[in-house]
């Protein structure tokens, strides 16, 4: 019977994606995932209550590489980001948040008029759903635009990927092609503008009169090599002590430069670079004939060398393997299909879209560190392209995990980021703010330890690279050179999770004032709990971690990892003692005893701790299948798209976020529980998680479809919608969209499953 549910199940996924209303899905020539945005802009959407589902207006997607982000919105808009030294916007928007100011535009001279037409911005050309098409690809986005006088027009985006870590080209080609299908010749002008406009993330809801720094751009012309060069200088706005460039700081006290180049390979036409105030902007005059195509780019870019010459090098080597026949699929679509896993024989036409879908997200996302000098994989959302922090690093180190399988060589440097971030105590710090500075915080975090042992346990399971061991990497703070080999850092680790974290009463992991949950505590002060409260959580992760780290260190045949490893088996007894008695014949684990009189989850499930219950080895395959049964009757069967956080909420407010919604963070780990003893139900739920049935049941709502935020609300409250923690004046403008785990973790737990 399960059989068969499965088989209808696969077909529902497998249908044509007619049930969404704002697009569809295609793969290109090269066999890579593309969506066709058909939805209205401005977008807007309401909830089953008629209240506005605060849906952001100009729908978007992302593009990069390890040393760029490019999110490109439906309208044609873009938002120019840099994070190799501070999250900053390179064309910030002087009068909206997250969002990016670019403007291109065609103006016809036909009988010595002038008429300019738009092609970017929700108000724009682009919002007439019968003259513009959009698709947004691998590396790629492109805009067509059916205009007057019978020119089509075509508008696309195109992103390297890196070839290895702490590289890559931080630029980006629009390719812009126009092509007469009249039966007269036009005159006419295009003009690409892109703002400069350097905008810290962490500043920019602080009024400009009132922020710390100051940012403003200084450009130069090179007019024979057609290059617009901006150089972002900075002012102190109030009393600061600058230090080095190359010393942690809040503020970026070395900001890139930026260019604008263009590309036309036709000397008869006249083109140019110019700057109005702080705008790059380039314009070409073009005399197109009857059935005339003309062709040409425009390169903008972060300048690596800050003079001409080294601009001119840059693109010159930005160009180097790209398509010389086509830009339907981008210009750099080969490398990217080398760059992913292939997936050719996935006959699940649903994973096999998602699947490179993710990877291609992963890749985009990953960001090279100057202060660090690794590259890492953000957790982004509201984090990262919000408020422009690094945190928390247990979700770098879960992000790590498809890189494993993808890309070992960034799944290693996400792990060293990881250590340099680590006391020489065995402290992880909760991430970074600014260039390399970790903030005063009230977090004392119980569990960076334990993802960090998973994570490694990974890495050194799927590579067999036993030497990184060995390794020297630099300790906290970075910038001091001090080094540790890596078997060192493990030990000190756990060191610090047995003497620091520590136990409570019940033997139990303790919590401090956080583990996965940031906020768990609520209206129960952490400083008076901090000291008690047990982690149901932290003490199912030492189960299901400890075994596989303890096996690939034995593996390792490293001497050093003798005693950690004795050591390590002698704590997961003691823990697993205490687990299990509290567990004892119930069917869920608890959640987290703050002191003998405060215990939750001891009557209601809740997710957190399920996942690493159900990955635990010693735990027999019957009781697993009694503890999932009871478990997915609580918190899965009454929700459509995935897994709740509580059977019921545990506060007394909104059923939302973290009491009640839905955390892809958790319901993976819990996917992955039930893939120890039941394949197609572990299947069965990845097709559940999966954008495509997120588009099935939500298909008004674009944040779902082909990103989405950390979180999702569930059937209690607004479902579909995501549950805001942010304070913003206009919830639509807030970011939403393009967490890591929504991409990494199915990713992972595909080619886990796949390998197994």
């Amino acid at each position: 019977m399960k059989s068969f549910f499965f088989f209808l199940l696969i077909l529902l996924f497998n249908l044509k994606s007619n049930a969404q209303t704002i697009g569809n899905w295609f793969f290109s020539k090269k066999g890579l995932p593309v969506y066709n945005y058909t939805g209205t802009l401005p977008y807007a959407a309401v909830d089953k209550q008629g209240k506005d589902a605060e849906q952001p207006a100009d729908p978007f997607f992302l593009l990069g590489n390890y040393r760029a982000t490019l999110i490109t919105h439906a309208s044609g808009r873009y938002q120019f980001i840099t994070a190799e030294r501070v999250w900053a916007r390179i064309n910030g928007d002087a009068d909206q948040t997250n969002y990016g100011w670019n403007e291109a535009s065609i103006a016809f001279k036909n009988d010595k008029k002038l008429r300019k037409v738009t092609l970017t911005g929700v108000n724009s050309v682009a919002a007439d759903q019968n003259a513009s098409k959009k698709y947004f690809g691998i590396g790629f986005a492109r805009y067509s635009y059916q205009l007057a006088n019978s020119i089509h027009c075509t508008r696309t985006i195109s992103v390297k990927p890196s070839a290895k870590v702490n590289a890559g080209n931080p630029s980006f080609v629009v390719t812009i092609s126009l092509k007469n299908n009249g039966k007269k010749a036009q005159r006419l002008t295009y003009s690409e503008r892109m703002l400069v406009n350097y905008t810290q993330n962490s500043l920019q809801y602080t009024d400009i009169t009132k922020r710390p720094i100051l940012y403003h751009s200084k450009i130069t012309i090179d007019q024979n090599k057609k290059i617009a060069l901006a150089k972002i200088n900075y002012q102190t706005n109030t009393f600061l002590v600058i230090p080095n460039k190359a010393q942690r700081f809040i503020y970026d006290i070395a900001p890139p430069s930026v260019f604008m180049v263009v590309k036309n390979n036709n000397p008869q036409e006249i083109s140019t670079v110019s700057a109005q105030n702080d705008t790059l902007a380039t314009k070409v005059d073009i005399f197109i004939k009857p059935n005339e195509t003309k062709v040409f780019n425009v390169v903008i870019g972060l300048a690596d060398d800050k003079s001409f010459e080294g601009v001119q090098k840059q693109v010159d080597d930005l160009f180097l393997d790209a398509s010389s026949s086509s830009v339907e699929e981008g210009l750099f679509a080969q490398q990217w299909k080398e760059k992913l896993p292939d997936l050719s024989t996935e006959k699940n036409e649903v994973l096999r879209r998602e699947m490179l879908w993710n990877a291609h997200v992963i890749e985009a996302s990953a960001k090279y560190s100057e202060y660090y000098k690794e590259t890492s994989i953000p957790q982004g959302t509201v984090y990262s392209y919000h408020f422009g922090d690094n945190i928390s690093l247990r979700d770098h180190l879960q992000a790590a995990l498809p890189a494993c399988y993808t890309n070992p060589e960034l799944a290693k440097s996400c792990i060293r980021y990881v250590i340099k971030h680590s006391d020489f105590d065995g402290e992880i710090k909760r991430g970074n703010s600014g260039f390399g500075y970790t903030p005063p915080s009230i977090y004392k975090e119980s569990d960076p330890q334990l993802y960090f042992f998973n994570t490694i346990a990974e890495y050194l399971l799927i590579t067999k690279d036993y030497n990184f061991l060995n390794e020297k990497v630099s300790f906290y703070p970075a910038e001091n050179e001090r080094q540790d080999v890596v078997i060192n850092m493990l030990k000190k680790y756990f060191i610090y999770l047995r003497d620091e974290v520590g136990t409570g009463s019940h033997g139990l992991v303790k919590m401090l004032n956080s583990d996965w949950s940031d906020s768990f505590f609520h209206k129960y002060s952490p400083n008076v709990f901090a000291g008690t409260a047990e982690s149901h959580l932290n003490s199912a992760m030492v189960l299901a971690v400890f075994p596989k780290l303890i096996k690939e260190l034995k593996n390792s045949g490293n001497t050093e990892a003798r005693e950690l490893v004795s050591s390590m088996e002698d704590y997961r007894k003691s823990i697993e003692t205490a687990f299990m008695k509290d567990l004892g014949t119930r069917k869920f684990a608890a959640r987290a005893y703050l002191n003998e009189n405060l215990k939750f989850g001891i009557n209601e499930v809740c997710i957190e701790p399920q996942g690493y219950l159900l990955q635990i080895p010693s735990l027999s395959i019957e009781r697993k299948k009694e503890i999932y049964d009871y478990v997915k009757s609580k918190i899965s069967t009454p929700e459509k798209i995935g897994i709740r956080t509580r059977e019921k909420p545990l506060w007394d407010r909104n059923p939302d976020g973290e009491d009640g919604g839905i955390w892809y963070s958790l319901e993976y780990p819990l996917l992955l529980g039930v893939a120890s003893f039941d394949k197609e139900e572990a299947k069965s739920l990845l097709m559940k998680f999966s954008f495509q049935n997120f588009a099935t049941n939500y298909p008004s709502y674009w944040v779902g479809q082909w990103t989405a935020p950390d979180e999702i609300n569930s059937t209690l409250y607004r479902e579909g919608i995501y549950a805001f923690w942010v304070g913003v004046p206009n919830l639509k403008t807030a970011f939403q969209g393009f967490c890591s785990h929504p991409h990494t973790w199915p990713l992972y737990c595909y080619l886990k499953m796949k390998e197994n």
